[in-house]
């Protein structure tokens, strides 16, 4: 697989974005208001920062090469949306597998939540000026920045490894989502357990940090506390066995939408293999689909 290739569905875009722009010029220098990636900074080559200054405070500087992350909550709750963020956040480029959408429509939604303008006006072509402006300017930064993005039809876990084998150099691989990955003879829930284990031994042999989306299988809605728990996972405890570290996320908003709450986020540390649990606050803004660190200006 060629690094043109990689990049071709992300350069389609451009051009269209460039034509949308029609004459309207921006420095790579400026940032526009917002940033596509905070870099922390590895001081251990083994460590791979989120990017998100509050998860990776929590998690002893970031993830950790050779571990398995699995990151699940209630539909719609922002799981693939909190991954991309964190590919768009890493230092170095990162691959994103997902069995969800085409290339193409992640690096719109890279765009929409990098450029702070919504996805219907990107698509429609209905933006303001500062809205051009800052969409060139995050296009430029894409560039350098954006994942490698490949969707995955067939082929179960062998394929994230075919993946991961022609894209050796990069230190972290989102798999959007888990069920995607039904490729074996087995029931479902077999099926993704054997997934989840093979996953971390993925991880463990080509030394990468494995991010793992998920939906929660054993979730009971009609509980007091939908906050998700270790158990929501199901999989007969899959998860919480071969898992490094398991975070839930949690928005009030999409069970009491009127409790002044929009916007506010937790992501609950269930499990964490080298440190505490505890949870971290976020903020969502829907609008973009994109989640801030309330740490960060």
């Amino acid at each position: 697989m060629s690094h043109d290739s990689d990049i071709s569905p992300l350069t389609r875009l451009v051009a269209r974005l460039d034509r949308l722009s029609a004459g309207i010029s921006a420095s790579a220098d400026d940032t526009g208001g917002f940033d596509v990636a905070v870099s922390v900074g590895d001081v251990d080559p083994a460590i791979v920062a989120s990017g998100f200054p509050s998860i990776d405070r929590a998690i002893g500087g970031g993830f950790r090469r050779g571990d398995l992350v699995v990151l699940g909550g209630d539909d719609g709750v922002g799981c693939s949306a909190l991954a991309l963020a964190i590919t768009l956040r890493a230092d170095r480029r990162a691959l994103l597998l997902t069995s969800e959408m085409r290339p193409e429509r992640a690096y719109e939604r890279a765009l929409s939540m990098s450029a702070r303008v919504s996805l219907e006006a990107l698509r429609l072509g209905v933006v303001s000026t500062d809205e051009r402006t800052r969409l060139a300017t995050a296009a430029l930064m894409l560039r350098d920045k954006a994942p490698v993005v490949e969707t995955l039809l067939t082929g179960g876990v062998q394929a994230v490894d075919r993946a991961l084998e022609a894209s050796p150099d990069v230190p972290l691989v989102v798999v959007d989502a888990l069920e995607g990955l039904l490729d074996r003879d087995l029931a479902p829930a077999d099926a993704l357990a054997h997934a989840v284990l093979t996953l971390k031994r993925l991880a463990l042999h080509r030394q990468v940090v494995v991010l793992l989306t998920t939906h929660l299988p054993a979730l009971d809605r009609q509980r007091g506390d939908r906050r998700p728990r270790l158990a929501d996972f199901g999989l007969g405890g899959a998860v919480g066995a071969h898992a490094d570290l398991v975070l839930g996320l949690y928005r009030e908003e999409l069970y009491e939408a009127d409790l002044g709450v929009t916007g506010a986020t937790e992501l609950l540390v269930l499990k964490h293999r080298d440190g505490p649990r505890g949870y971290i606050d976020l903020y969502f803004d829907a609008r973009f689909g994109r989640f801030e660190d309330v740490l960060e200006e």
